[in-house]
Formats: C-alpha cells, sequence, structure tokens
C-alpha cells in the first residue's frame, strides 16, 4: 500500500510539473497582459488616433498635416542619461547638467510637436477643431491613475 501511494504521488508530482513546463509553450500570447508597459501604451495611443481620425472625417488636403503630426508624436530615439550606474558616479553638479540637456532635448521634440499641432490644427474646420478639441478637452481615463471628470 505504501509503494502504491508513493508511487500515486510521484506521478501527480510529474504530471505537475509537466504542466507548469508546458504552460508558457502552449499559452495563447493574445490570452494574456500585452507585454511591457511602453507597448500598452502604443496601442492605446494608435487606438486613439485612429477613433481621432475617424471622428475628424479629414479630407485629402488635410492628410498632409495629419501625418506630419503624426510623425511629431513618434517615439524619438530615448533621451535617456544611460544606466543608473553611471549617474551613481557622477557628482550632483555633473548630474543635474546632464538632466539639463536632458530636457532640452525633450523641449526641442515638444517645440517640433507643437509646429506641426498648429499647421494641423490650422487646416481644420471650425467643426472639426471643435472635435479635436472635445478630443483633447480631459484627461482620459488611466491617464495618472486619475479618472476622467464626468461629462454634465
Amino acid at each position: 500500500m505504501n509503494s502504491y501511494r508513493k508511487l500515486a504521488q510521484s506521478l501527480l508530482l510529474v504530471a505537475g510539473l509537466g504542466a507548469v513546463a508546458a504552460g508558457p509553450v502552449m499559452a495563447d500570447p493574445g490570452c494574456g497582459p500585452m507585454g511591457s508597459h511602453q507597448e500598452r501604451h502604443a496601442h492605446m495611443k494608435e487606438q486613439h488616433h485612429k477613433h481621432l481620425h475617424g471622428a475628424l472625417k479629414l479630407t485629402p488636403e488635410q492628410e498632409p498635416a495629419w501625418a506630419k503630426l503624426m510623425e511629431s508624436e513618434q517615439a524619438r530615439p530615448a533621451l535617456s542619461g544611460g544606466q543608473p550606474e553611471d549617474w551613481a558616479k557622477l557628482k550632483a553638479p555633473e548630474r543635474a547638467e546632464k538632466m539639463l540637456e536632458l530636457m532640452k532635448g525633450r523641449q526641442a521634440q515638444m517645440t517640433e510637436h507643437v509646429a506641426a499641432l498648429k499647421t494641423f490644427y490650422a487646416t481644420l474646420t471650425p467643426a472639426q477643431q471643435a472635435t479635436f478639441d472635445e478630443h483633447h478637452a480631459a484627461p482620459r481615463r488611466g491617464m495618472r491613475g486619475k479618472p476622467a471628470p464626468a461629462k454634465p
């Protein structure tokens, strides 16, 4: 009787380990979370752009300005300061200088984006401008963990 119990325990252990080992292989990639934060953010941004594009009903003359706006929003090569270990080796003034450099790079990217936004906005009709403003009037749900304000 004792040998059957050990055999049954061994079989259950092997079956359990086999199921755990086969889990990642057999998992459907579409079932779980989308992956990294950057991938989820990119997906949400893409969905927002598609929804906005559809709501604006752009004319063919407006499409080039839309494309330039979308290009200005594309992720730029990361303006990173390197590895955390590198920052740890810097003195406080050196760290501050490096942070200032990074901020200037981000400011240049934002300046380019604002120029593209103004150009695009100028091509819109008043009705399209109202739609665009409505899409960007309040923080979207999920931004910084705060719910969007309720519409009256």
